[in-house]
């Protein structure tokens, strides 16, 4: 401690013996969530493709993919993903901006908190189910106009169809609707989509 008064700061004199013994701090460790990015990994365990932490890769392709198998995308970022032939499912957990090319699908295709996402369907698939991720979009080709899509607290969702009578590849944009209006009916609740006019 330094003091104004002359006799005060002569005797705050450390000694240098203290300062030997004393023990350094411990550094604490890092939560393992934050310990830096995870390996990534693109490998097929039993019947399923775990696609797990790739970044900027611009054609993965699962090659000749059977109706047994189930794609599993998670935390991959700025990736395009191609999947040849009829698969069980496909499924993306936390991706950003990934792409997915999938040929045929028999059950569904989830997605969950994957912002910026686009998939397109060459051939046909019952459900797409997507849960908590802001903007994406879709392409369906004709054979997939079927399909049945369910969206939880989504916004930014398009869905791009293919024109009649055009060549393929022609596609026009529609977006899924965001703004619901619920209202009681009868004891019920009866939501409706809210449609903007002009």
């Amino acid at each position: 401690m330094t003091h104004k008064n002359p006799a005060l700061r002569a005797g705050n004199v450390v000694s240098a013996s203290s300062g030997a013994g004393a023990k350094k701090p411990v550094k604490p460790t890092k939560p393992q969530a934050l310990m830096g990015k995870k390996p990534a990994k693109f490998a097929l365990e039993g019947n399923k493709w775990i696609i797990e932490y790739q970044e900027n890769e611009s054609a993965l392709e699962v090659a000749n993919a059977d109706i047994t198998q189930v794609i599993n995308l998670f935390a991959c970022k700025n990736t395009t993903v191609i999947i040849k032939g009829k698969v069980n499912a496909v499924t993306l957990v936390n991706c950003t901006k990934t792409s997915v090319l999938v040929e045929s699908v028999v059950s569904s295709v989830s997605i969950t908190k994957s912002p910026s996402f686009a998939l397109q369907i060459t051939g046909v698939a019952p459900t797409i189910q997507i849960d908590s991720t802001d903007s994406g979009q879709i392409y369906l080709s004709k054979q997939c106009l079927g399909v049945e899509i369910t969206t939880a607290k989504c916004s930014a969702v398009n869905v791009s169809l293919p024109v009649e009578g055009e060549e393929d590849g022609v596609f026009e944009e529609q977006a899924v609707p965001e703004m619901l209006k619920t209202v009681v009916q009868n004891g019920k609740l009866v939501t409706t989509i809210v449609e903007h006019a002009g």
